[in-house]
C-alpha cells in the first residue's frame, strides 16, 4: 500500500457501524447486555442521519404505551401497520414492533427524555396518518435528535468507544460465510481499520446521498445496501420509498400536513398559481391541501398537489433552488402560530419571517421503506452474524406505513439486534482464523490506490446521478424515464470497474460513488419490474393497482449466474 495508509486492527465482541437512532440503541443495548461494543460512525455522533437531523411539526415515535386512549393497543397498533403494508411486511416482525415499542419509549423516558405535555401535563400525543388512535410521542419537532442525546449520554456513561470519522469499506466474512467483522476506512487519518468482530450491526441508514433533493444528510449514500448485496444479502421492497414536499430554501424542513392546512400560495419561477391546473373536474385546491399527509401517496386526492410540485419543476419552472414558491401571505398571524407553532419557531430563527416571506419549497427523499431484509425477529439478515437495523433494514416497511412507525422501528430492533449480536459473541467459540475475505478488500482498496487520480470527473458523476434520480425516481415513472435513468448508472458503474482510482485522501468518496451507482441501480431495477401503481410507487404508465399480478414483496438478491428477484407474499394479518 502507498506509505500513507495502513491498516489498524481493533478486536471487539460487537461493533454497531452508524451513530443514528438505531446504531445507538444497538449500541446501549449490545453494552447493556455484557458485550464490548464498539460503533463506527461516518459523520460524528449527533451530527448524521435521519433520526438526527429530521424535523417537522409531527416527527414522533409510535407507541401503544397506555397514554392514551384506553381503548388503543399493540394489538391495534399492530393491525393499523399490516392494513398499511399487508402482505408486502413480515407480520412477525410488526408484532415485535407492535409489543416492544412501549417498553423502548419507557427507556427513553428513564433517560432523561422530555416529551411535549398538555396544558394538564400528560404526554401529548399525535395521530398519524394510517394510525387508529393518537399515540405518537414528539419532543417539539425534533423527537429523533433528543431521543438520540438521551441514549449519547448512556453511551458515554457505560464507556462505549466511538470511532469517527469512518466510513464502511467492506463487511468481512469468514469461509463458511458467516460475518467475522468489517473494514473502515478512519478519513482523518487516512487509514484502514479492520475490526474482527463476533457480530456486525448495521445501522448505516439509507440513500438520501443519490438525491439532489432529501431532508437529512448526504452522507447516507446506500453503503449497507450496495455492500449487503454484493455479499449475497437478500434486500426486499426496493422499490418503495418516501418523498414529498419540502422547504429547500432558505434552509432544509420536511412540509407535513399542518402546513398545507394553512392553504399556501404557492406559485412557480412564472408567477403562476398552477396547482388548479392538475385538478381533475370536481376537486378543489382547498380539498387537496386538507387531505394533504406525508409522504407521497396516490391513496388520497392529495397526490395532485406533489404531481404539480414536481411537474413544475421538471418543466424547468421551478426556482434556483428546484423548488416553486411558498407564502402564508393573507394568513393571519395567531392561525399560523397555532397551526405550525415549531416551524415558525425554525424559520425565524433562520431569520426568515413567515408571515410575509417567500420560500421555496420542492420534492425532498425522505425515507427508504426497503432495505436489507431482517429474517428473524432480531434483525438478523440472510448473512449469519450481520444484524441490519434503521433505514438500511427491510421487511417491516411496505408501501405505506403508519406515521411515527419509523422511530418505533430503530428503538425495537435496534435494542433487539444488540442484544442478540451481544449473546452471539458470548457463544462465538469459532478459532481465529486468517481465511476471511479481508484480504479480498485489502487487494480491491491497494488496486484502486496504485491506480492514482480518478480516471474520470467524480464530481460529475455524482451530480449527473443526484439530477438522474431525482427526475425520474421520485414522484412520476415510467418505463423509458425508469430505463434512461438505469442506462446513465450502468454507464457510471462501467466508468467505476474500468478505471476507478483514489488518493488516501478521495478514497472514501470514490467508494461511495461505487455504492451509490450500484444501490440506485438496484431500486431502479425494482420500479421497472413493479408495473403497477401502489401507494408511493406512482408508475403513470401502469397507474393501476394490479393485486391480481403484484400483491407481494419483491426480493433480490446477487447469484453466481448475477442478479435474481422473485415475488414473495408475506403471511397476511394473524
Amino acid at each position: 500500500m502507498p506509505p500513507s495508509m495502513r491498516v489498524e486492527t481493533i478486536q471487539t465482541d460487537v461493533l454497531v457501524v452508524g451513530g443514528g437512532g438505531a446504531a445507538s440503541r444497538a449500541a446501549l443495548s449490545a453494552a447493556q447486555a455484557g458485550a464490548k461494543v464498539r460503533m463506527a460512525c461516518k459523520a460524528p455522533l449527533l451530527q448524521g442521519g435521519s433520526t438526527v437531523h429530521g424535523a417537522s411539526e409531527i416527527m414522533s415515535m409510535g407507541a401503544a404505551a397506555g397514554f392514551g386512549d384506553p381503548n388503543d393497543s399493540p394489538e391495534i397498533h399492530y393491525q393499523d401497520t399490516m392494513r398499511a403494508a399487508e402482505g408486502f411486511i413480515d407480520p412477525e416482525l410488526v408484532r415485535v414492533l407492535a409489543s416492544d415499542a412501549p417498553e423502548r419509549i419507557r427507556d427513553l423516558l428513564d433517560m432523561g427524555l422530555k416529551p411535549d405535555q398538555t396544558i394538564d401535563g400528560n404526554v401529548k400525543l399525535i395521530q398519524s396518518d394510517f394510525g387508529s388512535y393518537a399515540r405518537c410521542v414528539g419532543v417539539s419537532g425534533k423527537t429523533g435528535k433528543a431521543f438520540v442525546t438521551a441514549m449519547a449520554r448512556e453511551l458515554q456513561r457505560m464507556g462505549v468507544m466511538v470511532d469517527t470519522p469512518m466510513s464502511l469499506v467492506d463487511i468481512v466474512r469468514d469461509n463458511e460465510g458467516s460475518i467475522a467483522g468489517a473494514v473502515c476506512l478512519d478519513t482523518e487519518r487516512q487509514l484502514l481499520v479492520h475490526y474482527q468482530a463476533s457480530s456486525v450491526i448495521l445501522g448505516t441508514g439509507g440513500m438520501h446521498g443519490v438525491f439532489s433533493q432529501q431532508v437529512s444528510t448526504p452522507e447516507m449514500t446506500g453503503d449497507g445496501q450496495a455492500i449487503c448485496y454484493r455479499h449475497g444479502a437478500e434486500l426486499v421492497n426496493l422499490e418503495f420509498h418516501q418523498f414529498g414536499p419540502a422547504l429547500v430554501h432558505p434552509y432544509i424542513q420536511l412540509f407535513s400536513k399542518s402546513c398545507f392546512v394553512l392553504y399556501p400560495t404557492i406559485r412557480n419561477a412564472n408567477g403562476d398559481l398552477f396547482l388548479s391546473r392538475y385538478l381533475p373536474d370536481g376537486v378543489s385546491a382547498e380539498e387537496v391541501m386538507d387531505e394533504k399527509v406525508f409522504p407521497f401517496t396516490t391513496s388520497n386526492v392529495s397526490r395532485y398537489l406533489d404531481i404539480a410540485i414536481a411537474h413544475e419543476i421538471n418543466e424547468g419552472r421551478g426556482g434556483e433552488h428546484g423548488g416553486v414558491y411558498f407564502t402564508f401571505e393573507g394568513v393571519p398571524e395567531s392561525k399560523i402560530e397555532a397551526t405550525i407553532p415549531n416551524t415558525v419557531r425554525w424559520m425565524r430563527s433562520k431569520g426568515v419571517n413567515p408571515l410575509t416571506d417567500r420560500f421555496e419549497v420542492g420534492i425532498a427523499f425522505q425515507c427508504m421503506n426497503g432495505g436489507v431484509r431482517m429474517v428473524n425477529t432480531q434483525a438478523e439478515s440472510s448473512i449469519t452474524g450481520l444484524y441490519v437495523i434503521g433505514e438500511v433494514a427491510g421487511g417491516v416497511r411496505g408501501p405505506d406505513r403508519p406515521g411515527g412507525n419509523s422511530l418505533a422501528e430503530g428503538q425495537v430492533f435496534g435494542h433487539r439486534a444488540g442484544t442478540a449480536a451481544a449473546e452471539r459473541s458470548k457463544k462465538d467459540d469459532r478459532p481465529s482464523s486468517d481465511k476471511t475475505t479481508f484480504n479480498e478488500t485489502l487487494n480491491f482498496v491497494n488496486a484502486i490506490l496504485e491506480r492514482g487520480q480518478p480516471q474520470f470527473d467524480m464530481n460529475e458523476a455524482e451530480h449527473l446521478l443526484r439530477e438522474t434520480m431525482q427526475t425520474y425516481c421520485l414522484v412520476e415513472k415510467d418505463e423509458p424515464g425508469l430505463k434512461k435513468a438505469l442506462s446513465i448508472a450502468e454507464g457510471i458503474a462501467q466508468q467505476i470497474d474500468s478505471g476507478l482510482a483514489a488518493t488516501p485522501s478521495t478514497l472514501s468518496r470514490a467508494l461511495s460513488l461505487r455504492n451509490m451507482v450500484d444501490a440506485s441501480s438496484l431500486v431502479l431495477k425494482a420500479c421497472i419490474q413493479r408495473k403497477e401503481t401502489r401507494s408511493g410507487h406512482f408508475r403513470t404508465d401502469f397507474p393501476v393497482t394490479d393485486d391480481a399480478h403484484y400483491q407481494g414483496a419483491f426480493i433480490w438478491k446477487k447469484a453466481p449466474e448475477g442478479l435474481r428477484s422473485w415475488q414473495y407474499t408475506y403471511a397476511m394479518a394473524e
